[in-house]
């Protein structure tokens, strides 16, 4: 177990109450913001090696909380202050929720103030109702959850609020319900944890667990690393439980009594691709855990030695790394380090022409005072015939303060999109665990003869020291002879260093063996024997047969589902085309399955590929990819036709949508997938379908699926789906991922689809 070093204290900032982090001067990096509780609001530049004081303002009562964001929407952070009245303040008339702006003459200037009874809990800004525009969520004495706007004059409005039987103590947000927009979290002193949805001035609570003691504070965070939040709450008894979404609602994941918990933050402080989890104790420390075989295990431990009055995790350093800020009653605001010890990073050339090779360069920096060796990795990307690297095994060894740097050649083969997986490098420490780092994923689009690459997902943690070594794999030339390592040998002392670099350490532990193995298994084999994407069986015979026209449909139609389904449905199964081998097929389809977040597109793909309905937690690294084969019996042919469907589930990630076109790309039918029981889920199709008109550049089938039929309280009747879908141009049908109704069938209908489409472009084509 490690101890993260204090990396500075703050003197004059003594029983630190509530801490915030961000940028409140427009300089383009954060600033530390604190309150006491005295009421004195402090802001500080902490992005220089001494910390610089910028300003303070007297609020008195006390400062309770303070939370950094763009509470206006004009584009400028605002610090909102939740406080207790000072004496001599009445209630209901003096403000205890305050905003506070930096001004130009240095000085805290307040903007708005609005009066909650005796003193808020807790503050916090974020949109809650999905309009893109932040809210003020508010805690009152008065055992109110209030919602705030304000515009752009600096006008407090209320916009709406919720009696509750007993007081919140604290605020948090998470997605409970799937749908992209943040429900409101609350622990409340009656030892409830609701959550509430925020509609049309309104707040309506959707759930209620009773835990056996107050609820003191919670948290979201992705500990994961699947795109997801889990919830974690600490209850006064010193509990800390973890939640996570299951079917729009909370499960228990993880919880551990007896650890003396006060208050708990969730942030990636290890550049590990998932949040830890941080936790104040009322027996003085700070305490992190990491998930690890499905629980928290501890991992770090602080010693602080005083009351904590206040925990936060921000960029304090101006580093580009989180630090963890603690508030100790009688003593100095202290600053500890994250725990970083290795940092990775992966760039590809911005831009290249067909021909030319991409260089992709991995850089790992030790920002630790010792040496680690033996990190191994390997660059994982699909569809694999879409790209080929040079050497895609990595090994570091670095030295305390070392960084090396990897230059690897990307060749690409093909036209369309590839996704080069996030890089884990693996090492195991002193007590043999294993223990990694991960970049974020990058997407290549390769289209018209350009070549272009950009991060999927901005990475948490960057670093860009000056490498003190560097290993260059370059285009080769006849004249330089090449080992198989795939590396420039320009003399053979630097290519026995290559070669050094590049290949796996026999003596690696049996448990980092099994760690490369499994993400080969994840990251490798998905679409092992995956042909080119322009591969026929028998192209030539099957344009012999006529180009399909369009059936005509004499079964009655049932109202869940269109008529052209159930007759695709009733249909008898064809042969084989004799003497064709049973994993025959005449075209690969890329298939997109999209739609609202947790409506279901991953557990279906995973049905349909695997049979399996899963509900186990297990961390999903990048985007879902899956390769099956089908057969359609359409009247027209004698026999059946094989296709392959390129399944992708990437929707629902919200840090991709700056470079969804690459994911887009090629794709010939889309699955558009709502939850029945979530309207909104529903009512927010035809934005997917206007995205992936844009990213794909013309329209595609495309089949509408109700999913979740097996759970009750309906939301969207079949009839007004149904007619929706159809008055658009596509098909509908309905689904179970859980029951596995419908399953198959949304894909070989779309299949079908797909099919009648590319041979009417084959046949218009021919008579060109």
């Amino acid at each position: 177990m490690t101890t993260p070093k204090t990396l500075f204290e703050i003197e004059d900032d003594k029983s630190t109450t509530a801490i915030a982090v961000g940028d409140v001067t427009g300089s383009g990096t954060s600033e530390l913001c604190t309150g006491d509780r005295d009421g004195v609001l402090r802001l500080y530049d902490a992005n220089t090696p001494e910390i610089e004081f910028l300003a303070q303002r007297d609020l008195e009562g006390s400062i309770l909380s303070v939370n950094i964001a763009d509470a206006n929407n004009d584009g400028v952070m605002e610090i909102v202050v939740g406080r207790s009245l000072a004496p001599g303040e009445v209630p209901g008339q003096s403000g205890t929720l305050q905003v506070y702006r930096f001004a130009p003459s240095g000085q805290l200037e307040m903007l708005a103030e609005f009066p909650v009874d005796r003193f808020i809990t807790t503050v916090m800004v974020t949109d809650v109702t999905g309009d893109h525009k932040n809210e003020i969520l508010v805690g009152g004495s008065d055992s109110t959850l209030r919602v705030f706007q304000m515009d752009a004059e600096d006008r407090l409005s209320e916009y709406a609020r919720h009696q509750m039987q007993d007081m919140p103590i604290t605020i948090g947000v998470c997605d409970v319900v799937g749908d992209e927009i943040d429900e409101i979290v609350t622990g409340n002193l009656d030892g409830t944890l609701r959550v509430f949805k925020v509609r049309d001035q309104t707040v309506k609570q959707i759930e209620m667990l009773d835990l056996p003691s107050p609820i003191i504070s919670v948290e979201a965070g992705d500990i994961l690393g699947d795109r997801k939040m889990e919830l974690g709450v600490v209850t006064r008894d010193g509990s800390l439980r973890i939640y996570r979404n299951e079917e729009s609602k909370l499960d228990l994941f993880a919880k551990l009594e007896g650890i003396n918990a006060l208050a708990i933050s969730m942030e990636e402080i290890n550049a590990d691709h998932m949040d830890e989890v941080i936790v104040a104790t009322s027996d003085y420390k700070v305490k992190f855990y990491s998930l690890q075989m499905a629980e928290l295990q501890e991992i770090a431990t602080v010693n602080i030695g005083e009351k904590i009055l206040a925990l936060s995790v921000g960029d304090a350093g101006g580093d580009n790394r989180k630090e963890i800020l603690v508030g100790v009653a009688n003593g100095p605001l202290r600053v500890i380090q994250g725990l970083y010890q290795l940092i990775p990073s992966f760039e590809v050339s911005p831009e290249a022409k067909t021909g030319i090779n991409l260089i992709g360069r991995v850089t790992l920096s030790n920002i630790s005072d010792e040496p680690v060796s033996g990190v191994t990795g390997k660059i994982y990307h699909f569809p694999k015939d879409h790209l080929d690297v040079a050497n895609p095994q990595l090994r570091f060894d670095l030295a305390p303060g070392e960084s090396k740097c990897v230059e690897v050649e990307l060749m690409p083969t093909a036209e369309g999109n590839v996704i080069v997986r996030p890089i884990v490098l693996m090492w195991t420490d002193a007590t043999g665990h294993v223990k990694q780092v991960t970049t974020p994923e990058t997407a290549i689009l390769i289209e018209k003869g350009v070549a272009m690459a950009a991060p999927a997902a901005m990475p948490s943690v960057t670093f860009q020291p000056e490498p003190e070594s560097v290993v260059i794999a370059r285009e080769l030339v006849p004249e330089e002879a090449a080992d198989e390592t795939g590396f420039v040998s320009v003399d053979r002392d630097k290519a026995a260093e290559i070669l050094k670099m590049t290949t796996p350490d026999e003596a690696a532990t049996e448990s980092l063996r099994e760690a490369e193995q499994l993400l080969d298994q994840l990251f490798g084999m998905e679409d092992a024997g995956t042909p080119d994407i322009a591969a026929f069986d028998d192209v030539a015979g099957m344009m012999e047969e006529p180009v399909p026209a369009e059936p005509v449909v004499t079964i009655e139609e049932t109202p869940d589902e269109s008529a052209l389904v159930t007759e695709m449905r009733a249909r008898s199964l064809k042969p084989p085309r004799p003497g064709a081998p049973a994993d025959s097929y005449t075209y690969l389809f890329k298939t997109m399955v999209t739609g609202e977040g947790a409506v279901g597109k991953t557990t279906l793909v995973n049905r349909y590929v695997t049979g399996v309905f899963e509900r186990d937690y297990k961390t999903t690294i990048g985007s879902q990819f899956a390769v099956k084969l089908t057969h359609i019996s359409p009247p027209e042919p004698e026999y059946s036709v094989g296709i392959k469907l390129q399944c992708w589930d990437v929707a629902g990630q919200a840090r991709f949508k700056a470079v969804r076109k690459m994911y887009y790309s090629g794709a010939a039918g889309i699955i558009l997938v709502y939850d029945v029981t979530r309207r909104r889920s529903f009512t927010e199709l035809s934005k997917w379908v206007a995205e992936a008109d844009e990213s794909i550049g013309m329209r595609v089938p495309m089949v509408v699926v109700g999913n979740k039929i097996d759970l009750p309280d309906r939301a969207v009747p079949s009839s007004e789906a149904k007619k929706w879908a159809e008055d658009q141009g596509f098909l509908y049908m309905e689904s179970s991922a859980k029951t596995g109704d419908g399953v198959a069938d949304m894909f070989t209908v779309l299949a079908e689809l797909m099919w009648r489409d590319a041979r009417k472009a084959m046949e218009a084509k021919k008579a060109g």
